[in-house]
C-alpha cells in the first residue's frame, strides 16, 4: 500500500492574528458548581503508596531511569468506575469511585514478601483481564491471579 504526504494549508483569512491561546477553566457537570467538578480525597492512612526506594550509589541506565520516572502507580481495575493501586505494604486495593460518596476502598489482597530480593527490583503491577480476573506482580518474579468471588469482593 502507498502512503503519499498531505499539503495542509491553512486559509489565512480564518487565522485570528490576536489569538493569545487557550484559556482553560473547569466545566460546570449536571449542575454542579465549579468547586465540584474535581474532587478529591485522601487515601486511608493503612494504604499510602510509597516510591520505591533505592540505594544512594545505584547506578541506573537510562531506560531504567526513564521507567521509574513514567510508572504509574494506579492501575484499571476489573469493572468501569474501578482502580487497583498497591501501597507500601504490598496490599492491592480496589477503589470503586462514586458519584457522590467517597470512594469504596477495599483491600482485595496482600503480596507475600518475595525470597528472593533484588537490589532493582521491578515494580508491583496489577493489570485487569476481564470483569472477573486480575493478574498480580509483586516486580520481581510470581504473578498471583485474583479472581471475582460470589459474594464481590476479591480474593
Amino acid at each position: 500500500m502507498a502512503y503519499r504526504v498531505l499539503d495542509l494549508r491553512p486559509d489565512t483569512a480564518l487565522l485570528n492574528p490576536q489569538f493569545d491561546g487557550y484559556r482553560l477553566r473547569l466545566l460546570d457537570r449536571d449542575g454542579e458548581g465549579e468547586q465540584d467538578a474535581v474532587r478529591s480525597y485522601p487515601l486511608p492512612t493503612s494504604s499510602v503508596v510509597e516510591p520505591q526506594h533505592l540505594a544512594t550509589n545505584a547506578l541506573l541506565t537510562y531506560s531504567e531511569v526513564y521507567s521509574r520516572v513514567h510508572f504509574n502507580h494506579m492501575f484499571v481495575g476489573p469493572r468501569p468506575g474501578t482502580i487497583i493501586y498497591i501501597d507500601r505494604e504490598r496490599h492491592v486495593h480496589l477503589a470503586e469511585i462514586r458519584k457522590r460518596d467517597p470512594p469504596r476502598i477495599t483491600c482485595m489482597f496482600q503480596i507475600p514478601p518475595s525470597a528472593t530480593t533484588h537490589a532493582l527490583s521491578g515494580y508491583h503491577g496489577a493489570h485487569a483481564i476481564g470483569k472477573d480476573t486480575v493478574l498480580v506482580f509483586d516486580g520481581v518474579v510470581s504473578v498471583y491471579v485474583l479472581q471475582h468471588a460470589p459474594n464481590d469482593e476479591l480474593e
